[in-house]
């Protein structure tokens, strides 16, 4: 049977648009399941006229940019409550789509780092060594004791450069913000530096806090930074105190190990420098699992 044309109803009569509406497989699916007879039908014909055309539209739709809803993204349904049709809208898999993106760019702060981190995912992580093994399971457990209000310290991932540490961290961000948790990720180095710029903007407080009160803390390339005992004592000291004692996931990556961090953050042999450093690799040491990569 030829299916009709509503484009124009008026040029149909009432029977005609009926059988039309029988034509389409999710209207008479509608229809059977409400056991709807054909007095409702009618009696609600233009409500159900209005849905079809509006469904047409998103026949063949191919993205938001070719919508040709008055409101961009949504799709109607038909509901059937208290002897009554009705159009209610949803968000079509483009919208939906889009708005995960738009939620997970806003649970993720990524600071200074390359674009290549809103693709890493475990799917593509490579588990061909012992240790990457090991830090895999780490993860796992992580992701899966975490949500449970469980305390899970982080990881301290050391290593050579280009051994895929900053890629680890940023496949483990990405499945947190699945989950809903905010994750700072920065790469350290640059992070110092904008600490000492912010100052003269007054944006330092809130940089701070920012990183404090974070669900998860990923600090990429400690050690990387240039020496700075106002960095260490002042900021960074503060901020895995303040962690620590909220008992909030903090990760880290370096090219060396803590011990070696604890050496390179003694700004001069002064024993007071050697306490200083030592209580900064102290709450390193509590918040996280050391591992080598």
């Amino acid at each position: 049977m030829e299916k009709l044309n509503f484009g124009n109803t008026k040029k149909l009569n009432k029977e005609e648009l009926i059988e039309g509406l029988f034509q389409d497989p999710y209207l008479s699916r509608f229809f059977i399941e409400n056991d709807l007879n054909s007095m409702v039908i009618e009696e609600f014909l233009s409500t159900l006229l209005s849905y079809k055309i509006e469904k047409d539209r998103c026949s063949n739709c191919n993205g938001l940019n070719e919508c040709k809803q008055d409101a961009v993204g949504l799709e109607p349904l038909l509901k059937y409550e208290n002897n009554k049709i009705k159009i209610l809208y949803k968000e079509c898999n483009y919208l939906h789509h889009q708005n995960l993106l738009a939620q997970k760019n806003d649970l993720i702060t990524a600071m200074y780092m390359p674009k290549m981190i809103y693709d890493a995912s475990f799917e593509d992580y490579n588990t061909n060594t012992t240790s990457r093994m090991g830090i895999y399971k780490y993860m796992m457990t992580f992701l899966r004791l975490f949500p449970m209000g469980e305390k899970v310290k982080g990881l301290y991932i050391w290593g050579e450069y280009q051994k895929g540490k900053t890629y680890t961290l940023a496949s483990l961000a990405n499945e947190l913000i699945k989950k809903g948790y905010n994750v700072v990720i920065a790469y350290y180095p640059d992070l110092a530096r904008e600490f000492k710029s912010s100052i003269s903007t007054g944006g330092l407080e809130i940089l701070i806090n920012k990183i404090k009160q974070a669900d998860v803390v990923m600090l990429d390339d400690i050690g990387g930074e240039a020496k700075s005992a106002w960095i260490r004592d002042e900021i960074l000291g503060p901020i895995l105190q303040y962690r620590l004692l909220d008992e909030k996931p903090t990760f880290f990556s370096s090219n060396v190990s803590l011990k070696e961090l604890g050496l390179y953050m003694v700004d001069n042999g002064q024993k007071a420098e050697q306490i200083k450093a030592y209580r900064i690799i102290t709450r390193i040491r509590s918040l996280t699992e050391e591992i080598k990569m």
